[in-house]
């Protein structure tokens, strides 16, 4: 099948004929237009000599809304007439009855581009020996259609003004806004188009080249003719589609409403990859095969899912843990550093006395954990997005599940006393001063005793006070509502009846708890002052992220759901911890 590509050309209505629903414009001008294939982008151009360009084919053919070759529906007119001078392809066009509300829109300027889909027969490859910018010249070209669409590409062509001097002005504006350049500057100095053309190929040349090293990182900008840009803007618009309150960015507007096989055929349009007579299944096929873009686009869309549905995933014991990144897979030691030692008073002499600062050192590394999905390629084609959002609610909450029982897990290990530390006892240790002598209920005595015995805490010299404050009463779901009754604040008539932990502790409750033990509760420092477990990520890999490819085990794609997670005990100090009775 041959091979469809197209450009695209904003519109202007200067030359429109109401009455007789006609337009002329400029379909193609030699403007280079950024492309991509296997080796990377390029620069294409088109020879526009006579010669060069078969018109027999685009003169009585259709003019398409978006390129659609599927549906009658979609023709909305027919090119008349159409020629090439060297510098540029002009044609006129003729819309349908049918077709005029588009017309007004044409004379109003709210539908403003069109594009030209075109077949290469042969082309000559140019390369620049300065900057290895490669230049394709489609030197034998037919064309096929004139479409309607949604964005331009090929700034220098547009609909045919009322004098050539002002469309060369116009033009030249254009190319000036594309390539960075004053254009008023040029149309002072009378460029041709050529020239002006010249000049701007040479400024992008320059921007193309080797990013100048500095302080501040080089912003290269992007367009809808760079894949990764235009897949980035059709996930926040499919995005919305799952998630009616999101609010895309200004770039997502164009896709907003369009199925998943209609980005596809975009994104194959955009590698110049032909989808002419193809039914959506067949387009979806080689969407998935033909190139990465429509697989790392799904998987956009499920990673932009499972991110906001792990925020909103329980995982309550959480809360007593402190946050971290972690830049790699090696043992991550955790330094705490023992109290500064008393201040003493400088002498005469202004000499200041050295001191010392105890260290402690505990250890753990991330893992990774994951699991690997299918979605079938009759879901894609039938446009089901809730398949997206069901599975990206099943990763959230599998995800938030695993790390809450890890933590569970770490802080339950040994029979309830917590993991060994470097000092070769466990977490909650008589030695450590943060374990009840013998187990007991939820009371007023037990309380107070857990939060003397961090207030009694020393730093690592072993002497001074850390004063730490409990702000969490962690219990398993058996305890729930006996501590929310204790907790409650009341307003006794006697003061001995007072509730002095009214207000004071936050209840968190982890059914997980209740696996390891029905009785035993904890109570916990806040984790930002005296973090006691500590849970971390890859720096850069936060949370569940998604990955897809297309599928070989199942007619589809597979989506990889990966957790680079880990953590571990980083003091005694801030944690304590009842077996209950």
């Amino acid at each position: 099948m041959e091979e469809l590509v197209t450009r695209m050309a904003p519109l202007e209505p200067s030359t429109l004929d109401p009455e007789r629903r006609t337009v002329e414009v400029v379909f193609a001008t030699t403007a280079p237009v950024r492309r991509f294939d296997i080796e990377g982008p390029y620069q294409e151009r088109l020879d526009l000599s006579p010669g060069a360009v078969d018109l027999s084919q685009l003169i009585g053919g259709p003019v398409l809304n978006l390129h659609d070759r599927m549906d009658v529906n979609s023709i909305l007119g027919v090119v008349e007439s159409a020629q090439v001078d060297g510098e540029r392809g002009v044609a006129r066009l003729r819309f349908s009855e049918r077709a005029a509300a588009i017309v007004n829109d044409i004379r109003d300027g709210i539908i403003r581009s069109i594009s030209v889909g075109y077949v290469v027969n042969q082309r000559r490859v140019e390369k620049d020996p300065a900057t290895g910018i490669r230049t394709v010249v489609a030197t034998a070209w037919t064309g096929k259609e004139i479409s309607l669409v949604a964005i331009g590409a090929d700034p220098a062509a547009k609909v045919r003004g009322a004098t050539m001097e002002q469309t060369n002005e116009n033009e030249i504006r254009t190319i000036a806004q594309i390539a960075g350049l004053q254009a008023d500057e040029m149309i002072a100095r009378n460029l041709t188009l050529d020239q002006a053309r010249a000049e701007a190929f040479e400024a992008l040349k320059r921007r193309a080249g080797p990013p100048i090293r500095t302080a501040q990182p080089v912003v290269t900008p992007s367009g809808y003719d760079d894949p990764l840009f235009l897949r980035a803007a059709m996930a926040d618009a499919i995005y919305m589609r799952i998630n009616p309150t999101h609010k895309p960015g200004e770039s997502a507007r164009p896709f907003i409403g369009r199925s998943l096989v209609r980005q596809a055929e975009e994104l194959l349009r955009i590698r110049g990859i032909e989808t002419i007579g193809l039914s959506d299944a067949s387009i979806v096929d080689r969407a998935l095969h033909s190139t990465s873009d429509f697989p790392l686009l799904l998987g956009d869309v499920a990673n932009k899912v499972v991110q906001a549905q792990m925020a909103e995933a329980p995982a309550p014991v959480k809360q007593i843990c402190r946050k971290a990144t972690i830049n790699d897979f090696r043992n991550r030691y955790s330094i705490q550093l023992g109290q500064a030692p008393t201040l003493m008073k400088v002498n005469e002499n202004g000499e200041f006395k050295s001191g010392t600062i105890a260290e402690g050192r505990e250890s753990y590394k991330l893992d990774t954990y994951g699991r690997i999905f299918g979605i079938n390629r009759q879901t894609i084609v039938n446009d089901n997005l809730s398949a997206f959002s069901d599975i990206g609610r099943l990763f959230a909450s599998a995800a938030a599940q695993f790390e809450a029982q890890f933590i569970v897990d770490l802080i339950t290990a040994n029979n309830g006393l917590g993991p060994v530390l470097s000092d070769n006892k466990k977490l909650f240790d008589a030695a450590h001063g943060n374990l009840a002598a013998s187990g007991g209920a939820i009371s007023d005595t037990t309380l107070a005793a857990a939060r003397l015995a961090l207030r009694s805490q020393k730093g690592l010299d072993g002497k001074t006070p850390l004063d730490i404050a409990g702000k969490f009463l962690v219990v398993p779901a058996a305890l729930e509502t006996t501590a929310e009754k204790y907790l409650a604040s009341i307003y006794p008539a006697q003061a001995a009846n007072v509730n002095p932990f009214a207000g004071k502790l936050t209840l968190i409750v982890d059914p997980r708890l209740d696996a390891k033990s029905a009785t035993r509760w904890y109570v916990a420092a806040d984790p930002m002052l005296f973090p006691s477990v500590e849970f971390a990520y890859l720096a850069g890999s936060e949370g569940v992220q998604v990955e897809t490819r297309a599928g070989f085990e199942v007619d589809g794609i597979q989506i990889r759901a990966r957790l680079d997670f880990g953590a571990g005990a980083l003091d005694y100090r801030g944690i304590y911890a009842n077996p209950g009775a």
